[in-house]
């Protein structure tokens, strides 16, 4: 292994450290290296490269594809403006923060092949649609926020994702919510988009996620009363919508649930009794909606409870003494 991250190092990167017979893992991260990376000649067994945090610009070169043994890529936060395109044996990759890597999948004349890909971090950038050269069932995690990414996933995408665990799609254009990836997911983050309608049921199929995040989008409708019944659920973020009716009253008893925010929509009616069977509910945002009750004074029994905000709503009678 070579570590030199966490430096000053100037210059190029040497394409001399891929052919070294014996190394395996070379992290030069967090240095003030610049240029393009050199064309390398005898390529060696390495398997992991950091190299994020530094000026590195232009393409990645195209003999960087014959490191056959190669399994983990870091190169984000650099300026990086075209993209490999075919590493067989690569299960990680991460080029977020380059702004000038489009990742257009305009061009039929390449040859996309990263079949063992299982993680994928493209993470401001400037993708405007979904790239096609990573649909694997082997995909597990998924991150293309703050991108600029219209419209929303389609039949077909949703088929060859089937594998996800963690998609992250927040910060960017989407506008439907119809099509999701698989039963599997745990982590969806759709936060600041343009999504319309109501939540699809198919939500509802996930007993596995942990944290849903539709915040700030256009999202109307009813809360569907299942995502109360998702026992694994720790974040519940839908605030910034346009939801009406009332909040569900079907919150699971000792559910992992610890952040429900459900302020900035139009709910009306009480606050559901079931939120009691939450017992690791640490902070409840209502506030900025059409709540009418009494003030809920039952909620001093959730032990964990550190931050309730019932602001602007229609709640009367008197504090608990």
């Amino acid at each position: 292994e070579l570590l030199l991250y966490n430096n000053s190092i100037s210059g190029g990167v040497p394409s001399w450290l891929f052919t070294l017979p014996s190394l395996l893992l070379v992290d030069l991260g967090y240095n003030k290296l610049v240029g393009p990376i050199d064309r390398i000649q005898k390529p060696s067994s390495i398997q992991e490269v950091y190299l994020s945090y530094n000026n590195i610009s232009d393409s990645i070169p195209y003999s960087i594809f014959y490191l056959v043994n190669l399994t983990e890529l870091h190169l984000s936060s650099n300026n990086l403006s075209d993209m490999l395109s075919k590493l067989t044996s690569l299960e990680f990759i991460n080029v977020s923060s380059n702004s000038l890597l489009s990742l257009s999948t305009s061009g039929n004349d390449v040859e996309y092949s990263f079949p063992q890909l299982r993680t994928v971090i493209f993470s401001g950038c400037s993708v405007m649609q979904f790239p096609n050269f990573f649909q694997t069932s082997y995909l597990q995690t998924l991150d293309l926020s703050n991108n600029m990414i219209s419209g929303g996933i389609s039949k077909w995408e949703a088929v060859l994702w089937k594998g996800l665990l963690w998609l992250d799609l927040s910060h960017n254009f989407l506008t439907a919510l119809e099509q999701f990836p698989g039963n599997s997911l745990e982590y969806l983050n759709l936060h600041s988009n343009f999504l319309t309608g109501n939540i699809t049921s198919s939500i509802c199929n996930w007993s596995q996620l942990t944290v849903l995040d539709l915040s700030k989008n256009n999202l109307s409708g009813t809360i569907p009363d299942c995502l109360g019944n998702i026992g694994r659920l720790q974040l519940l973020d839908l605030q910034m919508n346009n939801f009406i009716g009332k909040i569900p009253n079907s919150f699971l008893r000792n559910s992992d649930l610890s952040h429900l925010l459900l302020n900035n929509n139009q709910l009306e009616g009480l606050v559901p009794l079931s939120l009691a069977n939450c017992t690791s509910l640490e902070l409840l945002n209502l506030g900025n909606n059409k709540l009418t009750d009494r003030f809920p004074h039952w909620l001093e029994s959730l032990p964990r409870l550190q931050v309730l905000i019932l602001r602007f709503n229609r709640f009367y009678g008197s504090l608990p003494h």
